[in-house]
């Protein structure tokens, strides 16, 4: 497991390892440990001697250089380390296109707190300000990209398991993202928190300007790596009075299957703008409401829900 090859090596240097997350939906102690567990991190934990995190404060941090986020309210974990070391996932996620370094950190910020964050920005592009604010301010001493096992198409929660065999390390986040996405060959410009952080001037757009060690990017190049089907960041490309026209026919919403659902309710849980409601133990949308987050897909233990995209859509931005 890459977690625990990482807590290997930090405590074989003598440091003291705290292993911690904080995932959508409450932020309760007898729910982390279902997470720990089911995740493998538990076990993790009493096979190397790291501690996992049960602090779970929170607190609110002034952030004078934000874009967007002038207060951040945070776990208080990182009150309890010294450094942080950033683990993402390769892999695809509906509606910021992609899930590297930068959008990882969003695990700092409370479970409930994240709904809060949707509802406020339902834009893509202000949501993506917002995560580069959180990784500007938390600013990790180190970054590394399990993409041993990746994930493509229908991320995060429907997406299915791609052999990419590579791991990426890098001190900084968005020069990482960048690389791995040259590698799954999707454009820079199509995914939001890397064009923003481009027009913010903390990246550039050039794949050539990142300094590459170990193995060639072509060499690990993987050109069927199927993409997040909502593909949100490439509708800025269309002018804004026109998008604002078409908004509702381009816009993607998550789908309810029935016959998988489980009844658990977690979605209507979690719903930034409260759009589910439970009736006879199965979802009932208001689409009128929903903003296109699609936290329930994320979250939804069943996989009962997917993203669907209108025709217009797929053909403007195929």
């Amino acid at each position: 497991m890459f977690v625990r090859a990482v807590a290997e090596l930090l405590i074989e240097y003598g440091a003291e390892v705290l292993i911690g997350d904080s995932p959508g939906g409450p932020f309760l102690e007898g729910r982390m440990k279902n997470i720990y567990r089911a995740t493998g991190m538990e076990e993790t934990a009493i096979a190397t001697g790291a501690a996992l995190n049960f602090n779970l404060k929170s607190f609110t941090v002034e952030s004078k250089d934000s874009l967007l986020l002038n207060k951040i309210e945070m776990t208080d974990m990182i009150n309890d380390v010294d450094k942080i070391i950033n683990l993402p996932k390769l892999k695809t996620h509906g509606l910021t296109v992609f899930t590297g370094a930068v959008k990882n950190l969003f695990g700092l910020i409370p479970g409930t707190i994240k709904g809060e964050y949707h509802v406020r920005m339902p834009d893509v592009n202000d949501f993506s300000n917002a995560l580069i604010d959180i990784c500007e301010h938390i600013k990790p001493v180190l970054h590394l990209m399990d993409g041993i096992m990746a994930m493509e198409g229908a991320g995060p929660s429907s997406g299915v398991p791609k052999k990419a065999n590579v791991i990426i390390a890098s001190d900084n986040p968005h020069d990482l993202d960048k690389v791995a996405c040259e590698l799954i060959d999707l454009r820079v410009m199509d995914v939001p928190t890397l064009r923003l952080a481009f027009e913010r001037g903390l990246t550039s757009g050039d794949i050539t300007d990142v300094e590459i060690k170990g193995d060639s990017l072509e060499a690990l190049r993987i050109r069927d790596f199927i993409k997040a089907p909502a593909n949100s960041g490439r509708k800025r490309r269309i002018p804004k009075p026109i998008m604002t026209l078409l908004v509702k026919q381009l816009k993607s919403k998550p789908i309810f299957h029935n016959v998988k659902c489980i009844g658990c309710g977690d979605c209507e849980l979690n719903c930034p703008p409260k759009a589910i409601v439970m009736m006879d133990r199965k979802p009932e949308v208001d689409y009128a409401k929903c903003i296109s987050c699609f936290c329930c897909q994320e979250l939804c233990p069943a996989k009962a829900i997917d993203i669907k995209r209108p025709l217009l859509s797929k053909i403007i931005f195929r």
